[in-house]
């Protein structure tokens, strides 16, 4: 469990080296994830309306 602790905290500390970094560039990324993320909950829910009809 230690090692996982360890990967959250290199996780967050290269985001926020990332976003430092270049901050364009990430602000894309979140954007460019965001947008998915959306068009996946989109698409999720036509295909439920499309069960219940």
């Amino acid at each position: 469990m230690k090692w996982r602790r360890v990967l959250w905290w290199v996780l967050i500390v290269f985001a926020l080296y990332a976003v430092y970094r270049a901050p364009e560039q990430a602000a894309g990324f979140v954007r460019a994830v965001g947008e998915s993320l959306g068009t996946i909950v989109a698409s999720i829910g036509d295909f439920f309306d499309g069960l219940l009809g």
